[in-house]
């Protein structure tokens, strides 16, 4: 397990170092990948919360999961995409990325979690 909080390291550390991760304990996933949706997650949670993330990595023989908790109990929404850049897309691309995604309401906010089963689970 690996657990990374915003007022230790910047978010663009947090992807390189998940990138890294991925690469080490889990080979047969694309780490570019994980690293995406990663920024992706991280990204909203700059953009529409208030204070601090904390990114939680962790793995089993089946299963790598990326978590992020922040201190807003709102669930995201997928926005209107917008090709300016302005929004819409980020959802979009980590559910399509990733296995598997959740959202859970917790005391003082909520964690964003995607899910990649890992190869022979």
């Amino acid at each position: 397990m690996l657990t990374l909080e915003s007022a230790e390291i910047s978010a663009s550390d947090a992807r390189r170092l998940v990138s890294t991760y991925v690469t080490g304990y889990c080979p047969h996933l694309d780490a570019g990948t994980v690293a995406l949706v990663v920024g992706e997650l991280l990204s909203n949670a700059q953009r529409h919360t208030r204070g601090g993330w904390q990114l939680v990595i962790r793995h089993s023989a089946r299963v790598l999961s990326v978590g992020v908790r922040d201190a807003d109990p709102r669930p995201p929404v997928v926005l209107p995409l917008r090709l300016d850049g302005s929004g819409g897309l980020g959802m979009r691309i980590m559910r399509s990325l990733s296995d598997h995604f959740t959202i859970r309401g917790h005391d003082g906010g909520k964690t964003v979690t995607a899910l990649w089963r890992l190869a022979g689970a």
